[in-house]
């Protein structure tokens, strides 16, 4: 009973800070005005905050085109060497320390090019998939020369998924950041085709098995030459590198409630055990709460 009423509160901070900016309950759990807005903090324990929604007047669809295949015929697919246009993959990362990154990557001639980008802690793998597919996007629109088409591989399909909704919720901020991207390539190139499309990983797809060491590279190696760290523009235009944390993402809070969850009934488990003295039964250390 004690470990349902812990949790409690960190189900309702969780989705109190999904809510959308400037919602009136939102302000609750980022408020230390009052009891419940303390407790709330403490729940979220976002000590350098948390990601944030918004909510659009109006839900725009993604002005591309998304395709899941069967695994075969993806993998087919994200193999053709003759494919006209910008191919791009990509792919994120999380470390078991919780280090974080992602590679987005397209091949010249015989060499692979593109960017390694190390995104900290307090993310998830699917923040990363969600941050390389709008870099990749971004890279498609920034192009110097017309591209004619676009095709951006992923392993994801969460990410693919997330891309389709601009809604409030974990990876918004990515959504919008492609939309503002494809508007971009768009205004260059009106009859540009673009998909994003699903690949199996770990099938022997050079690209994506190029784009999953890169990832791997970015999180765990930040100092590494060819590593980038995240930019933020400052108030005068110029344009720092990024060495302090990222806001906490909804997805790596949603995760550390869990993790939370799994101890305190394993804790419980074995207070009740020790009490009634039952030496036929201990949970074992990977046991999971229903």
């Amino acid at each position: 009973m004690v470990t349902q009423l812990d949790n409690r509160p960190r189900r309702f901070a969780l989705r109190l800070a999904s809510l959308p900016r400037g919602d009136q309950a939102r302000k609750l759990a980022g408020s230390s005005d009052s009891a419940l807005g303390q407790r709330l903090q403490s729940a979220l324990g976002c000590w350098n905050g948390r990601e944030e929604t918004v909510l659009l007047e109006v839900a725009s669809p993604l002005d591309e085109s998304t395709t899941v295949e069967e695994e075969a015929a993806a993998a087919r697919e994200a193999n053709q060497l003759d494919r006209p246009g910008l191919t791009i993959f990509t792919d994120g990362s999380r470390l078991e320390n919780g280090a974080t990154g992602y590679a987005v990557t397209w091949k010249k001639g015989k060499s692979w090019k593109g960017h390694k980008t190390h995104m900290g802690w307090g993310q998830e793998a699917f923040d990363a998939e969600c941050a390389a597919l709008a870099r990749a996007l971004q890279v498609a629109a920034t192009r110097s020369h017309t591209v004619g088409s676009v095709a951006i591989f992923t392993d994801a399909q969460a990410a693919i998924w997330r891309m389709t909704s601009n809604e409030p919720g974990p990876g918004q901020k990515y959504a919008l950041e492609a939309r503002k991207h494809i508007a971009a390539l768009r205004t260059k190139e009106p009859n540009v085709q673009i998909e994003i499309r699903w690949c199996p990983s770990h099938q022997g797809i050079e690209g994506n098995e190029v784009a999953d060491q890169w990832a791997k590279l970015a999180a765990g190696e930040p100092d590494a030459q060819g590593v980038e760290w995240l930019s933020t523009t400052n108030p005068d235009g110029s344009v720092s590198t990024r060495k302090f944390p990222l806001p906490r993402s909804l997805a790596n809070v949603k995760r550390g409630f869990s993790e939370q969850k799994r101890e305190n009934a394993k804790n419980w488990a074995k207070k009740q055990l020790a009490r009634t003295r039952n030496r036929k039964y201990r949970p074992g250390e990977k046991t999971k709460p229903d």
